[in-house]
């Protein structure tokens, strides 16, 4: 990954949410501090000056809602994005939130990966993300309950289901938060190739291009299941040129 990583500051009383919030922020490739009150928070907010602060609610003393307020209050830190962290999920508690200067609000109990998509996604509202340029040598991803890195060069092909992003390797398949577009950027061009508006494909493992209608073609690659993936007459023209075919 190219440039410096973004610092997101987790303030979180529960030790438990804490690191898993933390786990999931690092193999993403952030840098994570962390605080377990609100006095803590604000103190590491002006020491580490934080690109994004996930803050909960319910803090003992000091409660999320007045750190929230002293940010916006504050000069220096009045323009750091902010996402609430709460169990309170009626309206009235979001709208506080957000008129009181939040940048989004996640009920718990929330999966990492919705997590990981909203920071993403404040981030770049916030113009914050120029560290996530850059080819990447693994992809963080999820099977079942657990998170994996996966490595690029044991993805397959990459494609979309039902609006989900999936990463197929030999034997598994991984969900990951990125969007197509994203992954792009990651993956080095000299060895992935968007085959279809709905799939990346690792140019290593292509087998053939089939010719299957009279403007449609077929790739074919070299996994187990023998995958078949959709071409349009250009895409296919341009692949055969890559793989020199």
């Amino acid at each position: 990954m190219n440039g410096e990583k973004l610092k997101v500051l987790v303030v979180e009383d529960e030790p438990l949410i804490s690191e898993m919030i933390a786990k999931s922020l690092k193999l993403e490739g952030y840098q994570v501090d962390s605080a377990k009150t609100g006095e803590e928070g604000l103190q590491k907010v002006k020491e580490v000056s934080p690109d994004l602060v996930l803050l909960d609610v319910l803090l003992p003393k000091i409660d999320g809602w007045e750190v929230l307020t002293r940010m916006r209050d504050d000069s220096r830190t009045r323009s750091i994005p902010i996402i609430m962290l709460t169990a309170l999920s009626d309206e009235k508690s979001k709208v506080q939130g957000l008129r009181g200067g939040a940048d989004d609000y996640v009920t718990k109990p929330f999966s990492s990966l919705e997590l990981m998509a909203r920071v993403e996604a404040v981030l770049k509202r916030a113009d914050r993300v120029g560290h996530r340029e850059g080819v990447r040598s693994q992809i963080p991803a999820r099977k079942g309950d657990k998170i994996y890195l996966v490595n690029v060069d044991d993805i397959n092909f990459i494609n979309i289901q039902r609006e989900y992003t999936y990463l197929h390797t030999d034997n598994d398949r991984f969900l990951t938060n990125h969007t197509l577009a994203e992954l792009e950027k990651m993956l080095d061009p000299a060895k992935f190739f968007r085959a279809h508006r709905g799939y990346i494909v690792n140019l290593q493992k292509v087998k053939e291009i089939t010719k299957v209608g009279t403007s449609s073609y077929e790739l074919t690659m070299n996994d187990p299941s023998k995958s078949k993936i959709p071409m349009s007459r250009r895409q296919s023209s341009e692949l055969k040129k890559i793989l020199n075919m």
